[in-house]
């Protein structure tokens, strides 16, 4: 059984207090390369990216999650990513930041290809989690697992306005339910 974590009303009043402080923060540029890594961050990229004064050449990385020998690893095309930024900022828009390592990665790849500027703001923060964001929309307890507002599970949830889990990983705390 699911049940409602954050509301679509919820959601869309961070969404807005983090444009708000975007379009403070990038006031003033002639515009911004925005990435979107991940791609349950679609949904959350489309609202925030629509509510920003500032002009921005959009990238998806393209990335996902998948199953690897021993943990799971995370894929990200940075083929899809300009070979030189000439200095502009950068905002990059992530799903949930959880190990650290796709952001610590990207973060990596942009300032070899000239970034100005990094800013990355995630719709979850996991708790505990050593990946440095310069804004979130929420936190995430390490236990639970959300589907709905683009995130998903097997494909699944992705379409639902709202943020969901699944009552068993609150209760349970059991891996592999979802």
């Amino acid at each position: 059984m699911m049940k409602m974590l954050y509301s679509a009303e919820a959601i869309a009043g961070r969404v807005k207090d983090l444009a708000d402080t975007l379009n403070r923060s990038f006031k003033g540029e002639k515009a911004i390369h925005t990435v979107v890594t991940m791609n349950g961050a679609h949904m959350f990229a489309a609202d925030l990216c629509r509510q920003l004064n500032v002009p921005q050449v959009l990238h998806f990385t393209g990335g996902s999650y998948f199953q690897g020998a021993i943990k799971q690893e995370i894929a990200m095309n940075p083929e899809t990513l300009p070979t030189n930024f000439n200095l502009a900022p950068v905002l990059v828009i992530e799903d949930i930041l959880d190990s650290g390592n796709g952001i610590r990665r990207l973060r990596q790849i942009l300032a070899e290809r000239g970034a100005g500027p990094i800013t990355v703001v995630a719709l979850f923060k996991r708790v505990g989690s050593p990946a440095i964001a310069e804004h979130a929309a929420f936190s995430l307890p390490k236990e639970l697992f959300v589907v709905g507002y683009g995130l998903d599970m097997d494909g699944r949830y992705r379409e639902l306005p709202a943020i969901y889990t699944f009552e068993t990983t609150i209760t349970g705390g059991q891996q592999g339910i979802c």
